[in-house]
């Protein structure tokens, strides 16, 4: 993009909050046709410099200029103004409405104060062609999948004349085959002249689709990188602030007897049922294409969901756990895949969080234990390594990676006997995977059985002693150390079936 035109530039932007300053001093520029990757740790100001972009935060200082002409972003409407979009790692779509509903919501064209239906329809069939949905515009956004819905807020995007759209973690929730197709829609956005801003912790996705790479630490501006002439290592020593040399964690403990064996266990929605055992002192990887069944099966090994037939064994005694309340009694615990929904209660602080499942404990009488709360808390906040002022902090203003500390916090503060690890590093950057995986592999050298569903593959292999794949909600076969390969792997996932 040596010869495009410069659409965008961000100067000297500090924003501050309470006890904090999230961004300073941060300059970034962006081209017109060009896409831009915006890396950082979890904490960097990645978010908050686009939110900034978006209108959804005012900045303290510094200055945006669109075309060479200084603007004010009061407000998300503004933003839309200026042809600015953020699509949201977390899809901001109405499941009640149709398709054309969503793209065209608050802006619906209209004839005589009236909704044109007939005319919203045509315009939005355009735009989802646009964008590779071949769907009629009627049809209710709850029957799409989440890559399909992905294409919604692109086309909603290009239905207000967007000039650039900012995605977060766009990929974070789609197949290979869906992603395989945002990268398409990209190029094809690209080619038109508008301009993508792109945020993930998926490097080779960063290195495949990107022109330019914008670093961010500790709320500041780092430097640029141009991709083709960059590498993986290069980009994480420039996040991070050094050298990074391993990505996984060496093992020092080995595998003992097993401690959870599963018998023909017939999760609701599959075709057969599941066998496995899992050893002390093992993780235990399960991998699978988005929907394949492994989420399914932790659900129902944690009490959540209800087996249709089958039998489970826990450290050699029957394991029936009807509800969640069953499994946490036994030492069995699930940190879920979505972690704002499931995993921690954002209005509430770590404190709070962690002492949170096990509250009954620290109300032997009639008040609640603050000094226990505080004292465990505090354990765990330098365990984990969460970066916070205090255990006080809201979880709501913690980084992605931070909150999912906490929650595996709150359960390590129970003293877990199976932990079941639901993609544990989803949507956090290099650094605090570093911390997470190391984590996980001294629990397991202590004696602790780790089940993990991982979608990334490199982590799957790096971290797991053995995996079983799951193809199409069955269990295709599980692997050895020894045969841990992405070949064999997608060979499973593809529906090869060998025995276990």
């Amino acid at each position: 993009m040596p010869d495009s035109p410069l659409l965008l530039e961000m100067t000297g932007i500090t924003k501050r909050f309470p006890g904090v300053v999230a961004l300073s001093g941060v300059s970034m520029t962006l081209k017109k046709g060009e896409v831009l990757s915006l890396v950082g740790e979890n904490g960097a100001g990645k978010s908050t410099l686009m939110k900034v972009l978006g209108g959804v935060h005012q900045p303290d200082e510094g200055e945006i200029r669109l075309n060479g002409q200084t603007v004010t972003i009061e407000g998300v409407s503004a933003a839309k103004a200026n042809g600015i979009s953020l699509i949201h790692q977390e899809l901001m779509l109405a499941p009640n409405l149709d398709v054309a509903g969503n793209i065209f919501l608050g802006a619906e064209p209209r004839r005589y104060g009236m909704i044109d239906r007939a005319a919203m329809d045509l315009r939005a069939g355009a735009l989802m062609k646009r964008v590779g949905l071949d769907l009629p515009p009627t049809t209710p956004l709850r029957e799409l999948t989440t890559g399909q819905q992905q294409m919604v807020e692109i086309a909603k995007s290009l239905a207000m004349d967007a000039r650039i759209i900012i995605m977060d973690e766009p990929t974070s929730s789609l197949t290979p085959v869906e992603a395989e197709k945002l990268f398409a829609i990209i190029a094809d956005l690209k080619a038109s002249g508008i301009s993508i801003v792109y945020i993930s912790h998926r490097f080779e996705e960063i290195l495949r689709i990107t022109d330019r790479i914008t670093v961010m630490r500790d709320g500041g501006y780092v430097g640029d990188l141009i991709t083709k002439d960059t590498n993986h290592d290069q980009l994480v020593s420039m996040m991070i602030g050094r050298d990074f040399t391993t990505r996984f964690p060496a093992r020092v403990g080995k595998p003992a007897e097993a401690v959870l064996e599963v018998y023909d266990l017939l999760v609701p929605g599959a075709k057969g049922g599941v066998s496995f055992a899992a050893r002390k002192g093992e993780i235990l990887g399960f991998a699978g294409l988005v929907g394949s069944g492994r989420t399914e099966l932790m659900r129902c090994l944690f009490g959540i969901d209800q087996p249709l037939a089958g039998g489970i064994r826990f450290e050699g005694q029957p394991f029936i756990p009807r509800r969640p309340a069953d499994a946490i009694r036994r030492g069995v615990f699930l940190v879920p895949e979505d972690r704002k929904l499931h995993g921690v209660v954002l209005p509430m602080s770590i404190a709070q969080n962690i002492s949170l499942p096990d509250i009954h404990n620290y109300r032997p009488i009639w008040w609640l234990q603050r000094a226990r709360e505080q004292r465990v808390a505090n354990e765990q906040l330098t365990a984990q390594a969460i970066k916070a002022p205090s255990v006080a902090q809201k979880v709501v203003n913690l980084s992605g990676g931070n909150q999912q500390k906490v929650v595996l916090g709150k359960w390590l503060a129970m003293k877990p006997r199976l932990l079941i690890l639901d993609e544990p590093t989803r949507g956090i950057d290099i650094g605090a995977k570093a911390e997470i995986y190391r984590q996980i592999a001294s629990l397991a050298d202590q004696g602790l059985t780790i089940l993990m569903v991982s979608s990334e593959m490199e982590e799957v292999i790096g971290m797991s002693d053995r995996v079983a794949v799951f193809s199409q909600r069955r269990l295709s076969g599980i692997l050895e150390k020894d045969q841990l390969s992405e070949h064999n792997i997608m060979e499973l996932m593809t529906g090869v079936v060998r025995h276990a």
